[in-house]
Order: structure tokens, then C-alpha cells, then sequence
């Protein structure tokens, strides 16, 4: 086998990428099944760069070692289809329970074409050509498109039946980045020679890799709040466990004029309106059980549970009051006022999520200072 250097450093690269994502993942692996099947594609990554590094370096003369090491390398890379469908299912699946019907069907096409593989090597051990026969390509290429098609297909139709737009969009871009491995692959049967599948790969595990971080962050920096990620899956959790004496409320309140004031008064002051806007809130809302999260940019969100309208109608009307007479708010990098938007979770226009965040516009509690 002809040595290609650029491939052996290709490798080096990927691997040392992938480890990093290794050790970064390996606390939440155990607690976190999509996390573990995760882990494992990096794994066989590894796996799969290694076996292309050694075989550059194994003599075009030493046949056996050649092909076992190809056989090794697809067996890799049918393990690896089968963990990036399974860390798909379990990033997208509530319950587990579905995968026990499909187990089979999943799992014995990967069996098949290892055995395919391992047979083709050991009948043909000392004899040329070096690479396995056509068919063995083929059906690893079906196999591994198959397993990133469909596990594209359950992100897509998770995304589509999301009810929370902030999920449905991380999901609809999880679902366009898993296309670029299917594109390495019609590029590396254009060019063989250039090692085109595996830094596509591993970027894909880096994308998946920081998406999975950034889940894990619930709170923003800026404002000490909780995050969008933590406001969606609060809504989510509550919307499935209302407490049915109660009525579900959400909250916007959005800063007067942000952007235009960031553009006159400069970054530094429009972070320390949105520090002195979040310790207003929170002071605000302390001891009410009431979720307060940083929305966007401009806007705070308030979730929470009130017997009656009315006792929205106080909370917003205290926060009017009080924001009337705050020397912080007053004395702020500029004078920060807000508008005030409310929704209810359950009537016949927010039956979603989304339609929960989209229509609390339609009731507008206090209109903004220049009448918008």
C-alpha cells in the first residue's frame, strides 16, 4: 500500500479533535443514554482513524495484514452508522421503548455485511487484490446511508411535530448538518484518493458535540438568568404538568427601545441595562415560585400559575408601580422603561407551546413609551 502522508496527517488531526470531544463528553455519558451512544460514534472514530493511519504503514506485500485491516475499518464503519442512528433516536425519543420492535431491523443488516466482510477476507487472506471485493463497498455505502437517512428523517419528523420552537430549530439544523457526511460520501467515490469522509465526520461530531454543550447551559451570562434552553424545557415540563386549580400564564417584558439605545449608548451599556432590568425582575417575583427567564436580546420572560386573572393583573400591575419609583432603573446607563405582554397556555390560540411565546403580543398590558 502506497504511504500518502497527507492521509496519516489527516488522521493525527482528527483524532486528536475527536479525543478532546471524548474526555469533554465522558461525565455525562453515564446518565445520558443519546450521550453514550454519542461517545461510542467517537469511539469507533478513533477506531476507524487509527486503522487508516496503520494500514499507510503496513508493506504492499504483507497482504493478510492489509486485508484484515480493511475488514476492520468497514466493521468500524458500520458501527459507527449504527451509533449515530442511536444517538439520534435518544436525542429525539422520550421513551426507549419503541427501539425494542425496530432492534432487529436495525441491527441484523450491520450483521450481516460485517460476516459478508470477515468471510470475504479470510477466503481470500493471501490473495490480491489488496481491496475487498465491489459488493462489500456497496453494501457498506447503502448500509451507512441508510443509518444517517434515517436517522435525518426521525430529527426531521421529531422537528416537525415540536411544539417549542426553540427545540424544533436546534433539530432542524441537526438535521441539515447529518447531510454533509452523505455529500463526503458522493465526493469520495468521485476521489478516491483525497480523504474527504472523515474530517467531514468528525466535523458533524463537533457541531453534535456543541450542541449537546450548550444544552447543558441554562443560564445566561449577561443577566444571571435563566437561558432560552432552560425556558424550553420549563415550558415543556410544565405545559405536560400543569396543576389543573391553576391556570398557566406567560409573561413578556420587553425593554423600551433597546436597540436604538445599544446604538447610541455602545455595548457596555446595554449589557448593564440588562443586568439592572434581570435584578429588578428577580426582586420583583422572589417568593412567588414565578420562572423568570432572558428571552432575547431585549426581551424578559415570566412563567407562571395564578388562580385568576386577576392575580396576573397584580403582578404586572405591581412591576408598573414599582418600576415607576426604582431609582436603579432610573439611574441606569439611561432611563429603562418596558412594555408588558401576557398569554394563556390552553385557550383555543395557545394550544403550543409556540403559540403560547407567538401570541402574548395580541395582549398588550402596558404599551411601550412611544405608543408601539
Amino acid at each position: 500500500m502506497d504511504f500518502n502522508p497527507f492521509i496519516l496527517e489527516i488522521d493525527i488531526i482528527s483524532v486528536a479533535a475527536l479525543l478532546i470531544v471524548r474526555f469533554g463528553i465522558s461525565e455525562y455519558a453515564i446518565q445520558d443514554r443519546a450521550i453514550s451512544a454519542f461517545r461510542r460514534l467517537v469511539d469507533f472514530s478513533i477506531l476507524f482513524c487509527l486503522l487508516n493511519s496503520t494500514g499507510q504503514c503496513i508493506p504492499a506485500a504483507n497482504i493478510p495484514v492489509i486485508k484484515i485491516i480493511n475488514c476492520l475499518k468497514i466493521i468500524t464503519c458500520i458501527c459507527m452508522g449504527c451509533s449515530w442512528f442511536l444517538a439520534v433516536f435518544f436525542t429525539t425519543s422520550a421513551s426507549a421503548y419503541n427501539l425494542r420492535k425496530w432492534f432487529i431491523p436495525i441491527i441484523l443488516p450491520s450483521i450481516i455485511v460485517s460476516v459478508i466482510a470477515i468471510v470475504d477476507t479470510f477466503t481470500n487472506i493471501s490473495v490480491e487484490p489488496l481491496d475487498m471485493k465491489p459488493l462489500v463497498w456497496v453494501l457498506l455505502n447503502v448500509l451507512t446511508i441508510l443509518y444517517i437517512v434515517s436517522a435525518s428523517l426521525i430529527c426531521l419528523a421529531k422537528a416537525r411535530k415540536c411544539t417549542n420552537r426553540f427545540i424544533r430549530q436546534k433539530l432542524y439544523l441537526i438535521t441539515f448538518v447529518m447531510a454533509l457526511p452523505l455529500l463526503s460520501l458522493i465526493l469520495q467515490a468521485k476521489f478516491y484518493e483525497m480523504p474527504i469522509t472523515s474530517p467531514s465526520f468528525v466535523v458533524v461530531i463537533l457541531f453534535i458535540f456543541f450542541f449537546y454543550k450548550e444544552r447543558r447551559i441554562t443560564s445566561n451570562s449577561v443577566t444571571g438568568l435563566n437561558n432560552a434552553n432552560k425556558l424550553a424545557s420549563y415550558l415543556d415540563n410544565i405545559t405536560q404538568n400543569q396543576n389543573p386549580a391553576k391556570r398557566l400564564f406567560f409573561v413578556k417584558i420587553e425593554i423600551d427601545n433597546f436597540m436604538a439605545m445599544r446604538k447610541k449608548h455602545g455595548k457596555t451599556a446595554a449589557m448593564e441595562a440588562l443586568q439592572k432590568m434581570a435584578t429588578f425582575l428577580r426582586r420583583q417575583c422572589i417568593n412567588r415560585g414565578s420562572f423568570i427567564a432572558h428571552l432575547n436580546k431585549s426581551a424578559f420572560a415570566i412563567v407562571t400559575e395564578c388562580t385568576s386573572l386577576s392575580e396576573l393583573e397584580t403582578l404586572m400591575n405591581r412591576l408598573i408601580a414599582t418600576s415607576a419609583t426604582s431609582e436603579e432603573l432610573a439611574q441606569g446607563p439611561w432611563p429603562i422603561t418596558f412594555s408588558i405582554y401576557w398569554s394563556e397556555f390552553g385557550t383555543p390560540t395557545t394550544r403550543t407551546v409556540d403559540e403560547l411565546i407567538e401570541n402574548c403580543t395580541r395582549n398588550c398590558y402596558k404599551p411601550s413609551v412611544d405608543g408601539e
